[in-house]
């Protein structure tokens, strides 16, 4: 069911619409325009049955009055699912508005959905623009992991502001990053046991109690949770004053005198992060106990609990061995049963990613990527961790785009993001790159030298909604398959080989996803250190097989690069040569990322 809301003029300015009537239906044939300038929801995610609020924006850049009736819909892959009763709007030369509907979502529990918005002249189509809707209740089905840096005083129009352009992707979780005071001591008090309302962090920018805490609750209005990061076995230099104790910790030799530490800036407030055993019950009790004062007083809704990757042999202050990985498990298991809180562990370049993938303390896999450089690692990594969780967890990539070229200004190649992203989202993964700072280039994520262009936030946002419209095909228990394909006359490959087109299946029950990803002009190496990515050769109305050993139903084509995401009926034609049966179609463009989607 959808109600029709309202039409509220851009800055709140009240006016009224007249009515426009339809004259001489069948006379008249329309030419396309552009007159949608935006569409987005109210929030990230919803739960079934939800109120989906949808606003859409139009902007009239021509000389003369444009009058037609607005609708919009849910389409699940191509199936209408809901559709409004039209709207009639004017919009008259050089004027902005905005409409929005009221909408019920559907029933039906982790589906993701395209909303298509549509502008008719006497029936007739005359411009589309389309965003998605995620209809889940819980966000760790299908997370897409955004951040914060910034802490200082804000006020709540800005955060609101700044969370309502993050809520456009979609993003339905972040990670407050270095938000707090001392690894060991996250959130200061005062005498009276009240927190502090300013503090440092690590490098001594100011943080506000009351940025984080509106940070929090105004992100709970669009259904984005809040992630505490903090170390799991972190301590600034010299805490002994702080009631920690030095036999906690973690040792480089198996004599008990060189503490593990990790090094930082003299500058900061302190140049060492000193690092204890994680099976170690009186740090665990010390550092949960922490932590439970941050639950107390802030609603936060998990702990994003960060590692350091392998570490090589470390030994408690007796001499004895760590097992890193047992330890870290156990740590979470106690972390879970003492806090209560949702975890999100951090397994860097993979470090107890098996693991994790197997246990029940974490909802979803998340890995920072260092050693892996090609596009086909992180599609491995990423089939990994669905294998290993038996297709029941997700998987976050912290993959830092054009590392090489971090403390440089400038600006982010688009075609590296575009090709990262698109062999992200086609294995079934979600990219960490989206915040308050813009996009990631570094593991310190207040760096923020490189900047995107308003071109490939565009993109991005086409990218994200394509994202959530199909995460059913890309993401909820879809597995690897192997089938045959060629596109006549261009060079493909199954192996995300530098300068072809990469070709790589996925099914369920009810699909077969053929991905094709452009390399054409380009090599294989998906961090572009050197921002060097070229745009891919555009391919147009080429021939492409596929061979089948089964009847099949349709043959559709989805690009998030492409008709505005909306999937388009290809024909196709049953053939049989020494390779085998198969079926041919026109594959009518090709730029980053097309999705083939043929249903049994």
């Amino acid at each position: 069911m959808i109600i029709l809301k309202k039409i509220i003029p851009i800055l709140l300015i009240v006016t009224i619409l007249g009515l426009v009537g339809c004259t001489n239906k069948s006379a008249i044939v329309y030419d396309e325009i552009d007159i949608f300038s935006d569409v987005f929801t109210n929030k990230s995610r919803y739960n079934p049955n939800d109120i989906v609020e949808v606003t859409v924006g139009l902007y009239n850049s021509t000389d003369e009055i444009q009058s037609g009736d607005v609708k919009v819909e849910l389409l699940f892959i191509s199936t209408e699912v809901l559709s409004s009763e039209p709207l009639i709007v004017s919009v008259g030369p050089g004027e902005r508005k905005t409409i929005s509907f009221d909408i019920v979502a559907p029933a039906d529990d982790y589906k993701g959905y395209i909303l298509k918005a549509t502008f008719l002249k006497e029936n007739q189509e005359v411009d589309i623009i389309s965003s998605a809707v995620d209809i889940s209740s819980d966000w760790s089905k299908f997370p897409r992991y955004g951040y914060l840096v910034n802490y200082e005083q804000k006020s709540d129009i800005s955060i609101n502001l700044l969370l309502l352009d993050l809520n456009k992707y979609h993003i339905n979780g972040l990670q407050f990053y270095d938000w707090q005071n001392k690894h060991h001591i996250p959130l200061p008090l005062d005498d009276n046991g009240n927190p502090l309302s300013l503090w440092p962090e690590l490098s001594k920018r100011l943080v506000s109690f009351n940025t984080v805490q509106s940070y929090i609750d105004i992100g709970h209005q669009y259904n984005i949770m809040s992630m505490n990061y903090n170390l799991l076995f972190g301590t600034f230099n010299n805490p002994q004053s702080d009631g920690v104790d030095l036999a906690w910790g973690m040792y480089i030799d198996s004599n008990g005198n060189n503490i593990d530490y990790h090094g930082l800036p003299s500058s900061w407030e302190t140049s060492k992060i000193l690092l204890m055993d994680p099976s170690n019950t009186h740090w665990q009790e010390y550092i949960f106990e922490k932590e439970k004062i941050v639950f107390d007083n802030l609603a936060f809704d998990g702990w994003h609990v960060d590692q350091l990757g392998h570490r090589g042999d470390r030994y408690d202050v007796n001499g004895n061995k760590i097992l890193m990985v047992t330890s870290y498990l156990d740590f979470l298991k106690n972390a879970k049963n003492y806090l209560d809180a949702r975890l999100v562990f951090n397994a860097v370049d993979g470090y107890a990613q098996e693991d994790l993938a197997k246990s029940s303390e974490v909802d979803f896999l998340y890995q920072e990527v260092w050693s892996e450089s090609k596009y086909s690692d992180l599609k491995r990594i990423i089939d990994y961790g669905f294998i290993k969780s038996n297709y029941e967890k997700s998987m976050i990539l912290a993959a830092y785009m054009n590392y090489g070229s971090r403390q440089q200004d400038g600006v982010f190649n688009t075609s590296s993001v575009l090709l990262t992203d698109a062999t992200i989202f086609a294995s079934g993964g979600a990219h960490l790159e989206l915040g308050d700072a813009g996009m990631l280039s570094s593991e310190y994520f207040p760096s923020n030298n490189l900047k995107m262009s308003s071109d490939l936030k565009s993109k991005l946002r086409d990218y994200y909604d394509f994202l959530v419209a199909y995460q059913n095909l890309l993401r909820d228990n879809i597995k690897n398959t192997i089938v045959k394909t060629e596109i006549i006359g261009v060079e493909s490959s199954t192996f995300g080989t530098g300068d072809s087109v990469w070709t790589f299946g996925k099914e369920n029950n009810d699909y077969l996803m053929i991905h094709l990803i452009n390399l054409l002009g380009n090599d294989n190496d998906w961090r572009d250190d050197n921002q060097d990515k070229n745009t891919p050769e555009l391919l147009t109305n080429r021939i492409f097989k596929v061979y089948l050993d089964y009847d099949i139903k349709s043959v559709q084509l989805a690009s998030p690069d492409f008709n505005n995401g909306i999937p388009l009926n290809l024909n196709y034609e049953v053939g049989e040569d020494e390779s085998g049966i198969f079926i041919s179609f026109i594959l009518p463009t090709l730029e980053y990322w097309d999705m083939i989607i043929i249903e049994k």
